[in-house]
């Protein structure tokens, strides 16, 4: 799983003023792949496992912080979705 530390370093953020923000992005990026069928307690994370869950804290800091664009929301859906494909769990 994604620690403060690297959220923090994806995000280029060096203060302490968001931490507490971070987590709770951190928590809800491994909430939100796990209910979309991506087992999240495999031990190591894969990597496109653990680039798609900074990529989606990074999308949750950029809406809090001052909106998106439509389009913004587009390229993170695909980028995740792509990196997280291979991992999910399907069920018919």
């Amino acid at each position: 799983m994604a620690t403060l530390t690297e959220a923090k370093r994806h995000l280029r953020i060096t203060e302490g003023d968001f931490d507490t923000e971070i987590q709770g992005f951190i928590a809800a990026a491994v909430d939100h792949l796990r209910s979309i069928g991506v087992d999240m307690t495999a031990t190591p994370i894969p990597p496109a496992i653990h680039q798609a869950t900074l990529l989606l804290v990074g999308h949750f800091f950029d809406v809090n912080r001052d909106g998106t664009q439509e389009n913004d929301l587009r390229t993170a859906t695909i980028s995740i979705n792509r990196l997280v494909a291979p991992y999910r769990e399907v069920s018919l």
